[in-house]
């Protein structure tokens, strides 16, 4: 996702260091082009779990309101452009292009998770922060299409086990 200096987002912090962790960013691109489902909503529910918060439907509505027009009008534009310059950037210029693009790109999704972030504490405040956040994945990953595959599974679980190093694979495999 990008650097790790602090951002004055907490929300923004803990992505960019889940995301550095070993099998995140492949998660995370399976999920989002296997299933539509925005990135940074499930990392808003990985986090909010985190803080000890259990989303309801109707938080995971209001995140997926508040992403969808921005992901429809600037990131995904942003991205394709970015993957066709990936393909024909035999030129430097395009090359060039393609960095500045995807430095536009990586902008426009802290600005989402910045909106993300101002609705403000979400959810219930819970003592279990491993099952919040395991709850709110599996919640936010209902609103992409239709069932969840084993592949959904292992890719969340990859993400709850990124937030939380010390759980194991048998008690990721239970929660998700």
């Amino acid at each position: 996702m990008g650097t790790s200096e602090e951002s004055g987002n907490p929300f923004w912090d803990f992505s960019l260091e889940v995301y550095a962790r070993p099998g995140v960013p492949e998660a995370c691109v399976s999920l989002q082009d296997r299933r539509g489902l925005d990135v940074n909503v499930l990392l808003y529910a990985l986090w909010a779990g985190s803080q000890g918060r259990r989303l309801s439907k109707a938080n995971c509505d209001a995140l997926s309101a508040t992403a969808s027009a921005w992901q429809d009008e600037v990131v995904r534009p942003l991205r394709s452009v970015r993957r066709a310059l990936k393909k024909t950037g035999v030129l430097a210029e395009e090359r060039a292009l393609r960095e500045c693009v995807k430095r536009g790109e990586l902008a426009a999704e802290q600005i989402e998770q910045r909106l993300l972030f101002d609705l403000g504490g979400l959810g219930d405040v819970v003592p279990d922060s491993i099952s919040a956040a395991a709850d709110n994945l599996l919640l936010a990953a209902s609103a992409g299409s239709a069932g969840t595959v084993a592949q959904d599974r292992h890719d969340l679980r990859v993400l709850l086990r990124a937030a939380f190093p010390a759980l194991n694979g048998e008690e990721s495999a239970r929660l998700v």
